[in-house]
């Protein structure tokens, strides 16, 4: 991990900030509202400076997400900017223990490895796709813009994914599944970043995407990540009727 060189005093500023940005948020009771970057100012000078300091990237945010921390112009919906937080005061909290602070604070990063060894240890099932046609993306196409929606969709899904507090007998989903899901959602992502398309991942992705949303409507768990899933399905969609 790269030593961004801050002093404990700074690191306990920002995560001050970082706890005072986190409590408006959840204080408000805003659901699934999309919020201005503005609305917590605390958090972006503390992901600025970050990101001055060359470890924006070693939060382990997806590049759509941390860009937009770093905006005070950008928005992201409320739960996104909550998951994102608590990962920078995770991340904060690691390097205030390397300091004899808190040796448990990395709570976020060992998930992500409990997350790659799950899905090593259950890999998804091999995904039966008929390859319909491979379909080139114009630059500058309305697909083009279909495409930056649903990646980002797809970049907050897997934040949610992965950053739920839950144990697993209250989560919408079982570790297994967790993982695989993730596993599936950044193999869209990657898919989607290819000069050609082709609509049948993409057609499976989405309906496994509405699959796991009606299922955390029945649990009544990890809502945000249900809505998340949901609006990327509906932009899949909406990319697909553009080939089909």
């Amino acid at each position: 991990m790269t030593d961004p060189g801050f002093s404990l005093e700074e690191i306990h500023e920002m995560l001050d900030g970082i706890e005072r940005s986190l409590s408006r948020l959840k204080a408000a009771n805003l659901y699934d509202k999309l919020m201005p970057i503005s609305y917590i100012p605390e958090a972006y000078l503390v992901h600025v400076e970050l990101d001055l300091h060359g470890v924006l990237h070693s939060i382990g945010l997806n590049q759509s997400v941390a860009n937009k921390l770093k905006n005070i112009d950008a928005k992201l919906r409320a739960p996104v900017m909550i998951a994102a937080l608590s990962r920078t005061r995770s991340y904060l909290r690691m390097l205030e223990s390397e300091f004899g602070g808190n040796k448990s604070s990395a709570e976020h990063f060992e998930q992500d490895h409990a997350i790659q060894e799950t899905v090593e240890a259950n890999p998804p099932q091999p995904i039966q796709v008929w390859a319909e046609q491979w379909v080139y993306v114009k630059q500058g196409s309305r697909a083009k813009q279909i495409i930056s929606d649903v990646s980002e969709l797809l970049d907050e899904a897997v934040l949610l994914a992965k950053t739920t507090n839950l144990p697993e007998d209250q989560a919408a989903l079982t570790d297994i599944e967790r993982a695989q899901l993730i596993a599936i959602l950044e193999t869209t992502l990657a898919v989607l970043k290819a000069p050609m398309l082709e609509p049948g991942l993409l057609k499976k992705t989405a309906r496994l995407a509405t699959e796991i949303a009606e299922k955390t409507a029945k649990k009544n768990a990890e809502e945000a990540l249900g809505m998340g899933l949901r609006f990327m399905a509906k932009k899949l969609w909406e990319l697909l009727s553009g080939f089909v």
